[in-house]
């Protein structure tokens, strides 16, 4: 499953990153599981410093098993409830989580206050589109994104889709999005006059 799903996802946000933000200072991954994709990153961005979270324990023993030099930093948290600075990371990743998040405007919130100003979050997850789209309505599955529920929640949050990649071989079905600071925001990135 690593390599027919993670990796071809894996790759499509690391080069998106890349050409977003092309030398972070600090990268999170929310729902990091065993820290494969920071692993990656590592090699990626040498120079970042990097953390990942899971909102089980266990998943975080494990990263931390698998990351045994320390060059990345596990703890666990939920994405409602990050345990970090505002402004604090360049790239935030949340790949394959997003639809497991409990609540996902409160998270969106979260992600936007630990986003460094000109930071990038890229979001993969399954992106209903055509005849899923129907059939995520009928089923009532809320929880994952179509662009045009997602952007609204992005814009309450002073975010905006500001590029986006589908990852090979999934039907267009999984999509890579980087979000940044929305026009508003970015003309007052401190969040005031909004």
């Amino acid at each position: 499953m690593q390599r027919v799903i993670f990796e071809p996802v894996q790759r499509t946000v690391l080069d998106l990153a890349a050409s977003e933000v092309s030398r972070p200072a600090a990268i999170l991954d929310i729902g990091c599981g065993t820290g494969r994709l920071l692993r990656s990153a590592a090699r990626r961005f040498p120079e970042a410093m990097l953390t990942g979270v899971d909102a089980a324990s266990e998943m975080v023993r494990q990263a931390q098993v698998l990351a045994p030099d320390g060059n990345i930093a596990f703890r666990q948290a939920r994405a409602e409830a990050l345990p970090f600075a505002d402004g604090a990371f360049t790239l935030v990743f949340s790949t394959l989580t997003f639809h497991h998040w409990a609540d996902q405007r409160i998270a969106i919130a979260e992600v936007a206050r630990v986003l460094a100003p000109g930071g990038r979050w890229l979001i993969a997850d399954f992106m209903a589109t055509g005849v899923v789209s129907y059939f995520r309505r009928l089923l009532r599955l809320r929880q994952f994104p179509e662009r045009s529920t997602l952007e609204p929640m992005l814009s309450s949050a002073g975010l905006a889709v500001v590029a986006n990649r589908t990852v090979r071989g999934f039907g267009g079905q999984i999509g890579v999005l980087a979000i940044g600071p929305g026009a508003a925001y970015a003309e007052h990135p401190s969040g005031a006059g909004q």
